[in-house]
């Protein structure tokens, strides 16, 4: 497989004022293309350390090394003098960027500063990536890498990433447009945690086989990521009897993990549990509506997050306020004063409120302690109910949930949602 390093600029990053989300995206787009990732390196604002940077990475001789940063009009944007000075090449201004340039400020009814002049420069023998913003991109071959710089903004990246650099890998190794050579896959669950995942799945080879076993834990569950190996003098982009044998290897193991995991697994790749729960409630034709308290209305954005939402998502009330869950929902006063917001059977009064308010077949309930302070002996920091009202009964899971405030609120509509998604595939069984 064809490895790639990352270098990012930018003394923002390195103080952690500004998250590095350019380098997760990079990296699994890299993936997509069978280009392994084998270092990612963060450097500041310095021209002789992001030129010491660049020469120690093609002195390993990567595939692809990949710029982000720096390519602004401001002093600290220094990636093409860097880049010129670790490859011993003289910048250049290149009129067609200029004009460019010139045409993009005109359009944006601002005059051109003398400063956006340097993004019209790139190293000598360099290709450009047209801007997206006002910051050119460029490509050079060197020493067998293709080093390619790129903008730091995401937008930027990203857009300048799908519409010229993917194109230029796919055709350097030789993939079709939209094709998936990652030889990956990932599978996605909720209600377990890593421990009783590795319980489960004990019996595989997660490391020594031809088929690697990896998880990560994230608020929406666990992802269990699914990797074939290289077989050994594969080339860099395997042959259709290598790649046919990759696939089976990884049609086996996902096979084999879905048997131990059952119900469990909810999606893959990207896929979420507000997705896997669009698409039941779209198949049996349901409607759904939310009573949130704790959440704050993160589950009816959760439902509403994918486009067409409409057709399955009737609303919600977000009773934040004990006076709202009696006038809106109905909830007895009496409940309320005798067991406290923070109960099963508030819970349950309250999808069974939403529900009768808005006619939908089902209705999510959320109520409980997100913390920091509000929690009790009896009730402590984390205690949450979730309902589940339909027209024959009403459910209600109490959760004992970790981490801080926002930890606690999405677990909590995520636990929301997967209680409707196991009743939805229930119904599925049940009628088939």
């Amino acid at each position: 497989m064809a490895q790639a390093e990352l270098i990012f600029t930018g003394d923002e990053l390195l103080r952690g004022e500004v998250v590095n989300t350019n380098q997760s995206f990079l990296a699994e787009a890299l993936l997509l293309l069978g280009i392994e990732t084998t270092l990612a390196l963060c450097v500041p604002d310095g021209r002789a350390e992001i030129a010491s940077a660049i020469r120690d990475s093609l002195a390993r001789r990567p595939a692809v090394l990949l710029l982000s940063g720096g390519l602004g009009p401001t002093p600290d944007d220094l990636t093409r003098e860097a880049v010129a000075d670790a490859l011993g090449r003289r910048l250049e201004q290149r009129e067609d960027l200029l004009r460019v340039l010139e045409s993009r400020f005109a359009d944006l009814g601002r005059p051109m500063e003398n400063s956006n002049l340097k993004q019209a420069t790139i190293p000598r023998g360099s290709q450009a990536l047209q801007p997206v913003g006002t910051a050119p991109g460029f490509y050079v071959q060197e020493e067998g890498a293709l080093l390619i710089a790129l903008p730091g903004p995401p937008a930027e990246l990203r857009r300048m990433w799908t519409e010229q650099v993917d194109p230029l890998l796919r055709d350097r190794f030789g993939l079709k447009a939209g094709e998936d050579h990652s030889f990956v896959r990932r599978l996605r669950l909720f209600g377990l945690g890593e421990s009783s995942v590795a319980d489960r799945l004990s019996d595989l080879d997660w490391r020594g086989g031809p088929v690697t076993i990896g998880t990560r834990s994230n608020a929406d569950g666990v992802l269990i990521v699914l990797r074939a190996r290289q077989a050994a003098g594969d080339r860099e982009t395997p042959g259709e009897q290598e790649a046919s044998a990759r696939s089976r290897g990884l049609d086996e193991v996902e096979r084999a993990v879905r048997e131990r995991l059952g119900p469990h697994v909810y999606g893959t790749d990207g896929e979420g549990l507000s997705d896997a729960v669009a698409q039941l409630l779209l198949r049996r034709r349901s409607t759904v509506a939310t009573a949130e308290s704790c959440t704050g209305g993160l589950l009816g954005k959760l439902l509403t997050d994918r486009a067409g939402s409409s057709e399955y998502y009737l609303g919600g009330v977000v009773s934040y306020n004990d006076r709202l869950k009696e006038s809106l929902l109905e909830v007895d006063p009496a409940l309320l004063r005798s067991k406290g917001a923070v109960s099963p059977e508030v819970a349950a009064a309250m999808a069974r409120g939403a529900r009768r308010l808005t006619d939908a077949n089902f209705a999510l309930s959320t109520s409980g302690v997100a913390g920091p302070g509000g929690g009790s002996d009896q009730k402590p920091v984390g205690l949450v109910y979730v309902g589940l009202a339909s027209a024959d009964d009403v459910e209600v899971k109490e959760l004992h949930l970790p981490g801080d405030r926002e930890a606690v609120r999405l677990r909590t509509a995520n636990s929301a949602l997967d209680l409707l998604r196991r009743r939805l595939l229930a119904a599925e069984r049940s009628a088939s």
